[in-house]
This record gives structure tokens, C-alpha cells and sequence, in this order.
């Protein structure tokens, strides 16, 4: 969501959003820099600085992080790369946005994330999770947590086990083989601070395109991005989350979604942004996960162009085909 946040700010024209890149990528693509900062605001100061230590642990140069600017318990982090001590303008800069923002400043080395290795067992422990907060590992949810030490087990690159967690099953089966070591893992929710995600019962106006290609996106809302293009009309969206966070998106671009939803969100993301002409497909038996297979095992869509009313009496056909019970209601 940093580069919907990017859209939404007046940023747009100044920050490059056309490639997907983790923070550690894009800190590294920086590496001929005389400084790389991390700018950065954590639900709390120990997520944080957690998060600082696992992305600063992957960049070979030294980063200052400035944690939670404007906050009380923000900082100013020097943590210190294969450069070490002898990076002086570094240790200026990090001195000058601590005087500047009135933060304290921690210098430390960096720490490699560390992964407990117990009989063909890993163990990594999440670091803080609060109740009631979704786990994801790799952009899937794979459970909820329960309390706030929280361990995900794997043996022979599978997760067997989360403890201080209910776990998802079906997101375990997912995501298949993992290594704990490198795996993108948070808990929490995509937040929502910008006033543009704040608005409620947001229609906004299509793009002006009367017909174009339909592309799908199967419960990998991350993939919005480089999945459309100018010649966009529609994006099919499998997933409850899928759609609300592909819908919030594209509204941005004015291209309207057909979800095909189950009723089974995780609740990772809630929006009310929509684009006209987007409406949304209840499966009231089955589930979207069969579907979406279907969907593009059976190629469906294919290559061809659409209207909008095309790609739904294509769409409802070929539901009725698989009898599966649903109904279908505006996205707004």
C-alpha cells in the first residue's frame, strides 16, 4: 500500500512507484549514496526498530532511520553498515535530523534476523502482535494472533505450527514451502491514514475507455500494480480482501472491479472507494477459491476486448455453468 499512499500524496511526482520492491531492495538500489535514510512510522517503537533491524540487516551500507517523527517516543537510528565508523557524513546526518526533529539518536550495529534452529525445526518469533491482529506471511493471511508471543514453526520449509495464534489452514496451504529466514512476515492490518482512504461511500468516475482487456487477480492484491495498463477496462478480482483492496486501489486509475467474493474476509482491509460500473458477485455456494481456479484453468477471459456488460453476461454464464448459487449487487 506505500505506493497507493504515494498516489495520495504530493509525492506523486517525485517518488518512483512503476516497479514492486521490498525496503531492503530499495535501500540497496541507493547504495551508491553518500547516505540512505529509512523513514518510518511503526504501530509502536518496538515494531519499529524491529523493523529497521530486519531491513537494515539486508543492506550492506550503513541506514539511518528516523522511527516515528513528530511522536514523543521517535528516535533517530544510526545503524551501522559494512562502512562502520568511517562513515562520517553519516554520522553528520544522523546527528543534524536528531537536532532537527528534536529525536534522540541510538547508534548500533546491525543484527541479522535470527531464526532458532531445533532438530529440523526453525523458529522465528514475531515481534509485536497484538490481539486480534492477522498474521501474514508473504502478503497471506495464516492466522489470527491470540496473545502477544507469537512463534511460527516450520520443519523441512513448511509451517507446522503458529503459536499464540488461531491458525488459517487454507493460507498455510497457500503459501507453501517457506524460508523463515528471508520470509516477509508482519501482523496488523493496512492502515488507513491518508484523508483519501478516510472518505466513505466513495463512487469515483470510470476512465473514459468504452471497451479494452480484462485482466484477473487471484488473491494477490499485491500484484494491482503490474497487472493493468492503459488498456485496462475491468479487473476481476477473486476474494473478499482481494476485491477491497484491489477496488481501493484501482480507484485511484479509474478502473472499475467484478469481485467474486464467499463472505470468508480476513479483515485485513475495509475501504469504501469504488469505480463506477464495479459491482460485486456473493457466491452463496462454493467458494471463490474454486472459482478463480476455474476461472483461468477453463480460460474464460482469454485475450479478447470487452464492455463492461460483455464481461458480465460472460461472467454470470459461466457461473451458472459451474451451478453454483450467487448474487450479484452493485460494488456501492
Amino acid at each position: 500500500m506505500a505506493r497507493v499512499a504515494v498516489l495520495d500524496s504530493p509525492l506523486r511526482a517525485l517518488v518512483d512507484i512503476t516497479r514492486k520492491m521490498h525496503t531492503s531492495d530499495a535501500l540497496s538500489h541507493f547504495s551508491n549514496k553518500d547516505v540512505i535514510i529509512l523513514a518510518n512510522c511503526g504501530k509502536t517503537p518496538a515494531t519499529g526498530i524491529f523493523f529497521g533491524q530486519i531491513v537494515s540487516s539486508r543492506v550492506d551500507r550503513s541506514i539511518i532511520q528516523v522511527e516515528r517523527p513528530g511522536a514523543r517516543d521517535g528516535r533517530v537510528i544510526l545503524w551501522y553498515g559494512a562502512d562502520g565508523d568511517k562513515a562520517d557524513v553519516v554520522e553528520r546526518v544522523a546527528r543534524y535530523l536528531a537536532d532537527a526533529l528534536a529525536l534522540t539518536l541510538h547508534k548500533t550495529r546491525k543484527k541479522t534476523m535470527h531464526v532458532e534452529h531445533k532438530g529440523g525445526t526453525d523458529i522465528r518469533i514475531v515481534h509485536g502482535a497484538q490481539k486480534g491482529e492477522r498474521i501474514l506471511v508473504e502478503g497471506t493471511v495464516v492466522g489470527m494472533v491470540t496473545g502477544t508471543d507469537v512463534e511460527i514453526i516450520a520443519r523441512d520449509g513448511r509451517i507446522v505450527d503458529i503459536r499464540g495464534a488461531i491458525i488459517k489452514d487454507h493460507g498455510l496451504e497457500k503459501i507453501g514451502h517457506v524460508d523463515l529466514e528471508t520470509a516477509y512476515i508482519k501482523t496488523g492490518y493496512l492502515r488507513r491514514n491518508n484523508k483519501a482512504q478516510r472518505r466513505s461511500n466513495v463512487v469515483v468516475p470510470a476512465r473514459h475507455l468504452e471497451r479494452g482487456k480484462v485482466i484477473i487477480i487471484n488473491h494477490a492484491a499485491d500484484r494491482t500494480f503490474e497487472a493493468v495498463d492503459e488498456r485496462t477496462i475491468c479487473a476481476i478480482t477473486i476474494g473478499d480482501d482481494t476485491t477491497a483492496i484491489c477496488s481501493d486501489i484501482l480507484s485511484r486509475i479509474g478502473i472499475p472491479v467484478l469481485g467474486i467474493t464467499d463472505g470468508d474476509a480476513d479483515g485485513i482491509y475495509h475501504t469504501a472507494r469504488a469505480v463506477q460500473g464495479s459491482i460485486i458477485i456473493r457466491l452463496q455456494s462454493g467458494s471463490d477459491d474454486e472459482i478463480g481456479r476455474l476461472l483461468e484453468e477453463q480460460n474464460v477471459i482469454g485475450d479478447g476486448s470487452y464492455t463492461l456488460a460483455e464481461l458480465k453476461t460472460t461472467v454470470i454464464a459461466f457461473l451458472r455453468r459451474t451451478q453454483v448459487r450467487f448474487t450479484e449487487y452493485p460494488a456501492m
